[in-house]
């Protein structure tokens, strides 16, 4: 079975992982940017569409 696995790990198409790698960077980055965010800025920017100004 291990024979088996090493031999295909050269055939791994690249084009096919570099998408998920992009897309989960872009996740990772966009979920420490929102957890970085402080409250005051959240409960602003969730009664913004309300206020009328």
């Amino acid at each position: 079975m291990y024979k088996y696995i090493l031999e295909t790990a050269g055939q791994i198409d690249w084009m096919a992982i570099l998408p998920l790698l992009i897309f989960f960077s872009f996740f990772m980055i966009t979920l420490i940017i929102t957890m970085k965010k402080k409250k005051s800025f959240i409960d602003k920017m969730k009664h913004l569409p309300f206020e009328t100004d």
